[in-house]
Order: structure tokens, then sequence, then C-alpha cells
């Protein structure tokens, strides 16, 4: 015999039945008439409703059964609600899990079972099942049935769920109507309470509304701190009792309260002038003229004592059960104007401070530096503002993950704080971006040691789960009121000054200037024309031929984005494509110029060259980005049915320095659609050769700088040699830029460099000339 297993939520579905308010409860017809049912449909001896107890199977309804419980290790039906929906056993004596069952083996020697797990507020109680001294086949149908009778007993359960619900509500409406005086109570109670400025003013108006309705009571409430109850309002008691009440530490026999507060349970002294608890403060309640004392501990809503509320008589007194309703309201009312209090403080909290670093956040930063601006204005001083933001903190983040991320920034937090003055505020804005704000500066020399310290905290290699990791920081500084008049330009200008220091590399710092602003106003204004220049379309599309230096054919060319601006003309693409690089724009661009190109190719192809193939250049943004996805170019290929082999995407080292396993992926997908790929501007880099292993390429294009300053004496010419050399070994062709003499391109020809591109050939050409640059070259072959 197997014993039947235990469902995962065993604890749960325990305390469920125990809701339920079922077992062990006499029988009934309304149970009892679906049981019968299930007889007569299936044509069995027997069936029951059972339910599942920790350790027995107990019988609610049963036909033919003079059994009322087994053992739960017998219980068929401790099986069944295990199951997903049905337990069926045709013959028991075949089946190994009940062959040897004492139902099986004795009374009333069960050969066929099918149940169905019966269910109440998501649980199985127990099951509805059939069963047979002799076997028997159970269909689809059968299944169907049964499954249907076991909902009408779910649905009797919840009618005694809804019955014993209704009977707990007449009985909780009945003791309502005979509290009214305490419902007024409350109600007034409750309206100071919300109107209250402070938690002292709200306790105060607790215990006088108490006290008012009931002149015959004291009342006090004493607040849990640590270990030990502090005074929170007891107007009717007299000073001295009041002192030595306050700081009592808790502890069992420690007075009503100390005892309340240390117990989690309401503690009834009929007279504290016999009762041990009080032996040790019983003069001092006879001096304040206190009899009797019930105290009941103020919990929170999870069961965490905050204080307590204590009632007190002059004489000795036993409360009746109706006080002792009142006490755990009265107690009840006190919890919530000290958790109204506490969640005050955890909002304002969450709304001003960071939850991962402890620092103030960007609101109570802003609320800091308005302040030292007035400050600053009264003591006719200065304030230094600095924006930090860690270098390379997305790589940290991208490679260990977010967690170790987490603790970097919360040691940088803590290093900061050590850099700075008492006096002196830090905030996290969110990310890796920290705010610093200063006091009482008289000129910049003042932030000098704070801005060395500050590179050389953060720049020291830490210890992060056993990981050692470098960082850095790069600071931007302004000054009011030198720089700015109001917080948020000084903030601003902090901001911009840190992208100040952002270009000077890493571990640096840069002091804000008026050039900053301009620059950053010119970009602005560019971004917005740059918008309209999209919508507008006063972007267009240059080609630039690249020759094959063998045959000097032409079957190649470079797609260059070009921007005429209405007002400021041709706008230099190193002067846009940052801004769009920076905004996002980029992508909007690229997928216009991919189309373009796409178009363009599939038309020359088949009017000049057939094997004409256009580059791309193509952002590291894109690659990047999850939506749009610049694998839907491989979509665009197939829509405008241009063939994947004339289009090369050029790349840069940039790319391929940040590049994650995605971004790989992406570049082997084009390349195994056929789309070629070229690595623009090589040697420039720090590892190129490294690349040329990794990624796929088939094509290297030697960048300008190298190709305009050779001649047949230079260390240019050695380099683009090796070059060349390099990329034969490798299978990759090599593209030389920027060829402007013809002793260059004797020189690269002689090297065995494939393909040439520069104005010695042609400057690049709009696409009307480009047109008509193929027709001729379509001519010169054919000649």
């Amino acid at each position: 015999m197997t014993k039947p297993p235990k469902p995962s939520n065993e604890v749960d579905r325990l305390r469920t039945l125990r809701r339920l308010e079922i077992l062990d409860t006499k029988p009934e017809e309304r149970y009892d008439r679906i049981t019968r049912i299930a007889t007569k449909i299936f044509g069995c001896a027997y069936s029951s409703i059972s339910l599942i107890d920790e350790e027995r199977q107990w019988f609610k309804s049963g036909v033919n059964l003079d059994l009322s419980e087994t053992h739960r290790d017998m219980a068929f039906c401790a099986h069944t609600i295990t199951k997903t929906r049905l337990l069926i056993v045709p013959d028991t004596h075949e089946d190994p899990d009940f062959a040897t069952n004492p139902l099986v083996t004795g009374p009333p020697h069960v050969r066929f079972y099918a149940g169905v797990k019966v269910m109440f507020d998501g649980f199985a109680m127990g099951a509805l099942c059939i069963f047979n001294d002799a076997p028997k086949p159970f269909s689809s149908a059968d299944e169907a049935m049964l499954h249907d009778l076991g909902k009408l007993v779910e649905a009797e359960f919840e009618r005694e769920a809804l019955s014993t619900l209704s009977k707990k509500l007449a009985y909780q409406q009945a003791q309502l109507e005979e509290t009214q005086k305490l419902t007024r109570v409350r109600s007034i109670i409750l309206e100071k309470v919300v109107k209250a400025e402070s938690l002292s003013l709200a306790l105060l108006y607790i215990v006088k509304a108490i006290e008012n309705e009931y002149p015959n009571k004291r009342c006090s409430i004493l607040l849990l701190e640590g270990n030990k109850l502090r005074l929170g309002a007891a107007p009717s008691f007299p000073s001295f009792y009041n002192e030595q009440v306050n700081g009592l530490e808790i502890g069992f026999g420690h007075g009503s309260c100390g005892t309340a507060a240390f117990t989690n349970n309401l503690v009834i002294v009929k007279d504290i002038s016999t009762h041990p608890y009080w032996t040790q403060w019983r003069e001092l309640a006879a001096r304040a003229n206190l009899g009797a004392c019930w105290s009941q501990p103020i919990c929170s809503a999870n069961g965490e004592v905050l204080g307590t509320f204590a009632i007190y008589h002059e004489a000795p007194a036993t409360p009746s059960e109706g006080e002792l309703v009142r006490i755990g309201q009265f107690a009840h009312i006190a919890s919530i104007a000290i958790e109204r209090e506490r969640a005050n403080k955890v909002i304002w909290r969450q709304a001003n401070y960071d939850v991962l670093t402890g620092l103030p956040n960007r609101n109570l930063m802003e609320v800091h530096l308005k302040q030292a601006i007035k400050m600053a204005d009264r003591a006719q001083s200065k304030v230094a503002v600095m924006l930090l933001d860690l270098d390379n903190f997305k790589d940290i983040n991208d490679t260990l993950g977010h967690d170790f991320g987490d603790k970097l920034l919360i040691e940088c937090a803590r290093r900061i704080e050590n850099c700075i003055r008492q006096q002196d505020t830090v905030a996290r804005l969110g990310g890796d971006e920290f705010v610093l704000i200063f006091n009482n500066i008289s000129s910049k020399n003042d932030l000098d040691r704070i801005i060395q310290d500050l590179l050389s905290s953060i720049s020291t290699p830490q210890t992060i789960e056993q990981e050692r990791v470098h960082t850095s920081v790069s600071i931007g500084v302004t000054l009011y009121p030198d720089d700015a008049q109001d917080a948020t330009s000084i903030l601003k200008n902090a901001d911009q000054a840190m992208y100040g220091a952002k270009s000077l590399g890493k571990n640096s710092y840069y002091f804000y200037t008026k050039r900053l602003h301009d620059e950053a106003l010119q970009r602005l204004t560019l971004l917005n024309d740059l918008r309209y220049a999209i919508e507008n379309h006063q972007l267009f599309i240059e080609y630039q031929p690249i020759v094959n230096l063998q045959n000097k054919q032409v079957t190649k060319a470079e797609a260059l984005i070009r921007w005429q601006h209405p007002v400021k003309g041709l706008i230099r693409p190193d002067e846009f494509i940052p801004i769009a690089e920076e905004s996002g724009l980029i992508i909007e661009i690229s997928d216009w110029v991919f189309q373009q190109v796409c178009d363009d190719a599939k038309k020359w192809r088949a009017r000049y060259c057939p094997d004409l193939q256009l580059s791309i250049n193509t952002s590291p943004t894109h690659y990047f980005s999850a939506e749009p996805n610049i694998m839907e170019w491989l979509d665009t290929l197939l829509a405008s049915g241009t063939p994947s082999n004339a289009i090369t995407l050029e790349i840069t080292e940039s790319l391929l320095m940040d590049a994650d396993d995605k971004v790989s992926q992406k570049l082997f997908h084009f390349r195994q659609a056929g789309v070629s790929i070229a690595l623009d501007d090589f040697g420039t880099g720090y590892s190129s050769i490294s690349y040329l292993k990794k990624y796929p390429t088939d094509y290297v294009k030697i960048d300008r700088s190298f190709v305009n300053s050779m001649t047949e004496v230079s260390n240019d010419k050695v380099l683009c040699e090796a070059i060349i050399l390099m990329a034969k070994k490798l299978g990759i062709e090599v593209v030389a830029e920027g060829i402007e003499t013809n002793e260059q391109l004797t020189i690269l020809t002689k090297m065995g460099c494939d393909y040439g591109q520069g104005y010695l050939f042609a400057k690049p050409l709009s696409k009307g000339d480009f047109d008509a640059f193929l027709a001729t070259e379509k001519t010169k072959r054919y000649q």
C-alpha cells in the first residue's frame, strides 16, 4: 500500500479547512442528497463526501458506509486531493498502490474507486467519491458527471461559509448596536486624530475624549521605545507619577503596563494594593490614588507592540465584558494614530531619501540647495555644487550584474561622505550620479582638496564579492552666484561641467564656464533643427565610389548622409551625428538611410552593375537597441527585393569595445544572411587585431589618417603594409580611405591593397551624379 502524499500547500489547506467549520458536524440532508444521487447514477454500492484532516479522513456524508472516519494513510480520497482532476481505480486488486489497502483487503472490500476533489477558497478540502466491491469501468462521460456532482458539493461549502459569515456579521451588528456610545467616541477621536498636527497631540485627544465619556476612569498611553515605555499621554495623572513611569523598563511583573508590553497580552490588575506586579510601585500608586489598572498592548497591523493603553480606577475593580471590548477598541485607535505617524515618517523618507544608499534624493537635495543659496545670500558667501558621475559604471553593471553594481554604488556613496564636511550635503540623483553641495565657499581653491580627495578615494580599487574592481569619477563643478542665480540653472551648469570632465577622460574634473553653456545651447538648437530636418526631408545621401585598385573598376560605393539646413547651409555629419546618437534620433535616421540605399542598390544593379555593393555607416546605438531592433533590416531587404550581398554594414571599433553577446549574435546573423561587414577606421582603436579574430569581418578600411601622411619613407607606409599583409592572411579584403595623390595610390597598389576610396578618384556624388558615374563605368567595361 502506498501512503498518500501531502499537498505542497498543506498548512494553508488545513487552515482553510478549519475556517470552513464543518469537521465533526452532524449529518445534513443537503450533503446526503448528493451521495444518494451519486450511488444511483453510477450504480455503485457506496458513496461518500470525505474531508481530509491532518491525520484522518472524516466522512461528512456516506451511503451504505458504517465508518465515520479512517486514518489518513489508508484513505483513497487523500490521494484524490493531490490529483489535478479525478482519481479513477477500475480494479484495486490490479493497482499496486491500493491492492494491500485495509479498505480493500477488509470491509468494505473496495474493488472500484472513483473520486473528484472538492475545493473551497482555492484549496482541496476532500473528495466526493463512489466505490464498489466489484471492478467497474468508468467512461469519460462518467468522469464529467462525477466532476459536476463535485461542483454541487463545492457549492454547499460556499453556502456553508456564507451562512457562517452571515451569523458572525449578525452577531457583530448586534454588538455594534449595543455599543453606540463607543462608536460615537471612536468617531470623535478619529476625527481629531486625523486633524492632529503631531502624534503627542493625537494621543492627548484620544485620552481626553475617553475620559470625557467615562468620567470615573483615568487613562494613559505609553509608547514603547526599545525596551522602555515612554510617556505618550496621561493628562489626569499627577506629574510625580508620570515622571516615575516615564522610562519604565518592560518585563514580566513590571507593573500592569510593563507586563502587558512584555507579554503582548491584556493584563488585568483588579487590586493594585495586593497584586505582585505592583509591589515595587505600590506606594507610588497609593500617592496617586490608584486602585485598579487594566492594561492592553497597543499593536501594529503585524502584531508588533507599539505601547500600552491603560484604564485606571481609584478603587479595586473588575472589568465587564463590555469594558474589555472598549479597552481593545481604544488601544486599536491609539495604534492608528501611532502607525499614521510612522507611515508619515516612512512616506517622507521614501520621498526624500534614496532607498539604496540612504542618501538624500533629488527632491531633498533641491530643498538643501535652495536653503544653501539663501544662507549664502545672507552671509555674502558662495555655494559650490558638484555633479559626480562614475566612469564606465554601465560596463561594470552589465559584466558583473546589477546586484554587484548596487554594492559598488553603496561603497562609493560611503567614500563620498567620508570626503566631505559634516555641514555639506551629498545626494544621489539616480543611476550612478551624485550631487554634492558645499556651503561657505570663498573661492575655487577651497574645493581643490575636496576634489582631489574624491578622485583619489573613488579610484582606489574596491573588493566586492571577492572581485577586485576599479572605477573612477568625472566631476562637474559650478559656483553660486558666480555661474548662475537659481537652483535649476546651477544644476544644469554642473551637468554641463560634468560632461566637460568626461571629455577630458576618466577620473577628471571640470569647472563650469560660459563656453559650456553656449555649446550646450548650440547642441540643443541643432537637435531641434535635426528633428525638423527629419520630418521635412532635409537629409539626403551622397555616394563616394570605391575603386578596385587592381582593375580600376568601380563596383562599390559608400553611402554618406548629408544635411542641407535651410539657413545654415550644409552641415557636416561630424556635427550632427553625435547629437543624433545622444538623442536616439540616429536610429530613425539609420532606418531611413538603409531603406534608401536598398532601393538605390536594387535600381543600379538592374541598370548598370549587377554586382554593385553599397556600404552604410552604422551607429553602435542601433545594435544595442532592443526596440526597434536592427535585425528588422533583414525584413527590409526581403520586402524591397534587394539581394543581401548588395549591402555592406560598416561598424566601428567603439561598437566592438562595448559589444556583448547580443551584439555579436546580430553581427553573425547579418553575415549568415549574406550581408558583408566592414570594420571602419581600422588601426585607430586599442585592440583591432583581437576584433578580427573574434567578430565576423569581410573588409577592413584603413583610416585616412594613415593614408594622408603616407610616403615611401614614412612609418605610416609600414603600418599600412602590415595591416594589408595581416588582413590577407586572415582572408579579409582591405579598403584604403583618403587617397588623394598618385604617390599614395602607387604605394598602396604595390602593397596589394584591394580597394581605394578618396578624392583622387571622386568626391562624394549626389544620387544623380552617381547614376551618371555608373553609366560611364558601364560604358568603359563594354568598350
